[in-house]
């Protein structure tokens, strides 16, 4: 029996290792995994997707069946090159057959207040947040990815956190940990996300790729927390003290002023009716 081809691009990074490990636990899959730059990973396709000759010729020699977009960019501009340009030769090089898994981000609706559906129309964030230009390079990934293949997967999350099979952690909790030496630290209690842990999230992405299943997907537990609900609770876990967490709130017009949205929580039931993954709540 053929094997099922696998392409996951950005197989380096902190949630595609992880990906890449739950992508192996399934013996019928045949997986490439590609990173930018890294030298220390003999087991991964070196490309530059921006490179469209080298990018599209690594496509045309794999065939994939499946595509997993696991790219983020250093920064919004390289983000949004991604898209322009590496997503744009992706489309066009890529078999008609082949399904493509495009993860995206909760940050795609703008101003507005969760818990959103799947159905839920995207919109942009105020350009005063530092995240603006990276969520409107994911819209556009949604956008292309949408109108150009009738066989996608576009996959919604939050923050991730957990620490992934190459034993790295994620930074939000690396720099608590660092933080919390002694000192106090000030965490905002009215700024709520669907925190995911990344052993979680790459389970259910694993489990997705044989999957017939297209469209929107939103990813994550049922319970939100704040981020200072989320550090005190990883506070207690990593054994230091959750005392020492503190919690400020953020008031709607300064939130306003900053162009945040206080709620980007996702309503993640559809996912977890359909998959037997099983995502942790703090």
């Amino acid at each position: 029996m053929a094997k099922r081809r696998v392409l996951l691009l950005g197989a380096s990074g902190y949630l595609g290792a992880q990906i890449l490990q739950e992508l192996r636990h399934d013996q019928a899959n045949e997986i490439v995994g590609t990173c930018y730059s890294s030298s220390v990973h003999a087991d991964l396709a070196r490309i530059d997707v921006k490179d469209d000759r080298s990018f599209a010729a690594l496509i045309n020699r794999l065939q994939p069946d499946v595509v997993v977009w696991s790219l983020r960019g250093v920064d919004s501009v390289d983000a949004l090159e991604l898209i322009e340009q590496g997503m744009e030769t992706l489309l066009k090089s890529v078999p008609e057959h082949s399904k493509i898994m495009y993860l995206s981000t909760d940050g795609v609706f703008g101003q507005k207040t969760g818990p959103f559906t799947e159905e839920e129309e995207t919109g942009l964030l105020d350009e005063r947040n530092p995240l603006a230009g990276y969520c409107l390079a994911k819209i556009k990934g949604e956008e292309l990815v949408r109108g150009r293949s009738e066989n996608h997967l576009i996959l919604r999350y939050g923050p991730i956190y957990g620490k992934n099979g190459a034993d790295v952690w994620d930074k939000r909790v690396s720099s608590l940990a660092s933080e919390l030496e002694g000192r106090e630290v000030v965490r905002t209690g009215n700024l709520f996300k669907s925190f995911v842990h990344v052993e979680d999230l790459a389970r259910a992405i694993a489990e997705l790729v044989p999957s017939a299943y297209t469209g929107t997907l939103h990813l994550g537990p049922a319970r939100k927390e704040s981020y200072y609900s989320f550090c005190r609770k990883m506070a207690a876990r990593l054994g230091l003290n959750p005392d020492l967490v503190k919690e400020d709130v953020l008031s709607e017009e300064r939130a306003r002023e900053l162009g945040i949205p206080l709620d980007t929580s996702l309503d993640a039931s559809r996912a977890r009716a359909l998959l037997k993954t099983a995502f942790r709540s703090l």
